[in-house]
């Protein structure tokens, strides 16, 4: 397994629903997803990161409980209220842009085992479920900031290399 760079186009690729019966070791996924994403210190990687278009992230909650995967994530409400905060993204090396996204949401995923769970996040854990749900939909971070300030992190992102 591998981390996908930007600009490989399976970033930009919607992926489809995990199939328990047929897509392969849901547990075995789960962990090697987890290890590299934190080899490469994330709070979250999709499956399209690792070049698989199925719907399947890892996260890593600020309550400092062990991360896990979640399959088939569907969001069930969110906050009208929203917030602009700096993100990330492992395909992305050392580009830091400025998101709004809802402070709060509810949503709905699969467990490692195939179990339906419900959960409510807020603050980092909500931004982070939603930038990787957006990974699964084919939409990254880049896309959601104006092409100024793309243009000007840009640059910060290449001085920052030298």
């Amino acid at each position: 397994m591998r981390l996908v760079l930007d600009p490989d186009p399976i970033l930009k690729q919607r992926a489809e629903d995990w199939d328990f019966a047929v897509d392969g070791n849901a547990e075995q996924l789960e962990a090697d997803m987890i290890q590299l994403m934190k080899t490469f210190n994330g709070r979250g990687l999709a499956g399209n990161q690792v070049g698989l278009l199925k719907r399947v992230f890892t996260i890593k909650l600020k309550d400092n409980s062990e991360p896990f995967a979640m399959f088939n994530p569907q969001i069930i409400s969110q906050s009208e209220d929203l917030q602009n905060n700096e993100e990330g993204c492992l395909s992305f090396p050392d580009l830091w842009l400025d998101v709004k996204r809802p402070k709060e949401i509810e949503a709905t995923y699969l467990d490692k085992h195939g179990n339906e769970c419900k959960i409510k996040l807020s603050g980092i854990d909500a931004r982070c479920f939603l930038h990787e749900l957006d990974h699964l939909n084919g939409v990254v971070f880049t896309e959601k900031v104006s092409q100024m300030k793309l243009i000007l992190a840009r640059k910060k992102q290449r001085k920052n290399k030298w």
